[in-house]
């Protein structure tokens, strides 16, 4: 842990036990292989989605008994990397998930408008910020919490507020099927994004 070529080789590490456990399900022509078919790691993280519980019936013949596996989530909810998913009425609802939010302490997020950086780079890190909580979140009430928070963040760091609105409506009119999904015009959506903290 700690060295940089570490990831590879937990990657490498634990691709060697899974291939292998999954040639060896195919080669005996059983159909259990294909309920992995939705199942994903990276790195040391794993969720299987829709396996029938193949996983947890099987991870003990997959992995060394040295490993220590912890089952962090089982049923219809979930975190997996930077997502919060609950499957609710047969639908997969995901939003924004950050660990950082439960520290017991202030965290430093996203550059100061005063930082040795051009503004271009201060806005556009606002943009890819905005986007990204826009990708990452399923419905409209989930979204606009983070939003706003993104938003008033950046003000007390120095942003303007019309320019960040600007960025903004440039990642909605660049990126258009990115928030069709929320079925909110540009006005409605800056509307609640300046009012929910302010």
């Amino acid at each position: 842990m700690g060295t940089a070529p570490a990831p590879f080789l937990a990657n490498l590490f634990l691709y060697h036990f899974e291939s292998k456990y999954v040639q060896l399900l195919i080669s005996a022509g059983s159909n259990r292989a294909f309920k992995y078919h939705a199942t994903s790691r990276f790195i040391d993280d794993l969720i299987a989605i829709n396996d029938g519980d193949e996983f947890s019936k099987s991870y003990k013949n997959i992995y060394p008994t040295q490993l220590e596996l912890k089952l962090e989530h089982h049923g219809d909810h979930a975190t997996f990397l930077d997502l919060d998913i609950t499957i609710k009425e047969g639908v997969f609802v995901y939003k924004l998930f950050d660990k950082r939010d439960k520290f017991p302490f202030h965290v430093v997020r996203m550059p100061h408008e005063s930082s040795n950086i051009p503004l271009t780079i201060f806005y556009g890190s606002i943009f890819s910020e905005f986007l990204r909580i826009a990708r990452c979140t399923l419905l409209f009430e989930d979204f606009i919490p983070r939003a706003s928070e993104l938003f008033h963040r950046m003000i007390n760091q120095g942003g303007k507020a019309n320019v960040i609105l600007r960025q903004i409506k440039k990642g909605i009119n660049r990126y258009p099927s990115v928030f069709n999904k929320f079925s909110k015009s540009f006005d409605t959506i800056c509307n609640e994004i300046k009012h929910l903290n302010g």
